[in-house]
This record gives structure tokens, C-alpha cells and sequence, in this order.
């Protein structure tokens, strides 16, 4: 009797055995199924650009904005408004312009360029230029300034190439 199996216990060990394979099996199909069904929605149902689209795209591409003329100003070393009078600002400023001839004309306005960049600084705080959003202030009231005094031409934009404030 002790060399006879219990009939239950042996089903249960089979039963036991046969779900490893059948999970495996099943995630296997799972993975083939959904690779499939990618590679057929890549192949079959998926949007193919049309040749005018493709076309469009790499003229976006071609007609990036193109940099002006630079104009490189000397650097400015200015005191802040600061009551004790011991903050400096050093700034060097490089002006985009739509052409050699908005350069020429620039260069002709320098002085009074220069003098527009002086008043303004001197007339700011430590406060106001160290932060991100001070100095993109101060960039937007310069462009502004600058194209009041280069009517008709047009100053593209305004680059901080040196700002340091001691």
C-alpha cells in the first residue's frame, strides 16, 4: 500500500506542471501577436506623407531665419543706482541689423547709441539686472530705444555677449 499513489495527489502534480508551459506559451503568442499587429499598422495603416507635404517640410527647413549683419559695440562699465555707489556693470552688446547699409548707419549713430545705453543702465538697480527677467527687460527697452533712433532701419535683435555686475 505504501507503493501506491493516491490518485488525487498525482492529478494535482500534473496540473501543477501543465500551467508553467501554458503560460509560456501564452506570452509567447501574446508578443508575436502584438509585433505583428505593429508591423502591419506601421506597413498597411499608417499615414504616409504625401510628396507635397515632404516638399513643404524642406522648404520650412530652407527658409530658417537667416542671421543679419552684426555690429560689435565696445563694452560699457557703468555704476548701478545704488545708494553706497559700489555696483558696477560691465556689459558688452552686439546688434543683429537687416543690412550692410542699417550697419553703416548704426556706426554713424554710435555716439548717440552709446549715450542711450549709459543713461539707461545708470538708472537701474543691482535687483533689476541680476535676475533672468530683469535682463530680458533691459533687452526689450534697448531694442525699442535703438529702433526709435535707426528709423527706418530695423535692429533685428539684441545680444548680451559680456554681462557681469560687481
Amino acid at each position: 500500500m505504501a507503493a501506491e499513489k493516491d490518485p488525487e495527489t498525482t492529478e494535482q502534480e500534473t496540473k501543477k506542471k501543465s500551467k508553467l508551459p501554458f503560460f509560456i506559451i501564452l506570452a509567447v503568442g501574446i508578443c508575436v501577436l502584438g509585433g505583428g499587429g505593429f508591423f502591419a499598422y506601421n506597413k498597411f495603416l499608417a499615414h504616409k506623407p504625401a510628396v507635397e507635404e515632404v516638399a513643404s517640410q524642406e522648404t520650412k527647413k530652407e527658409a530658417a531665419p537667416v542671421i543679419g549683419e552684426m555690429l560689435v559695440m565696445e563694452p560699457f562699465v557703468v555704476n548701478l543706482a545704488d545708494p553706497r555707489g559700489k555696483r558696477y556693470l560691465k556689459v558688452k552688446i552686439e546688434l543683429e541689423l537687416e543690412s550692410k547699409e542699417a550697419v553703416d548707419k548704426a556706426t554713424k549713430a554710435t555716439p548717440k547709441l552709446r549715450d542711450m545705453v549709459i543713461m539707461m543702465l545708470t538708472s537701474l538697480g543691482f535687483e533689476e539686472v541680476m535676475t533672468p527677467e530683469g535682463k530680458i527687460r533691459v533687452r526689450d527697452e534697448l531694442l525699442e530705444r535703438f529702433n526709435e533712433i535707426m528709423r527706418p532701419d530695423h535692429i533685428k535683435n539684441i545680444y548680451f555677449t559680456e554681462f557681469v555686475v560687481q
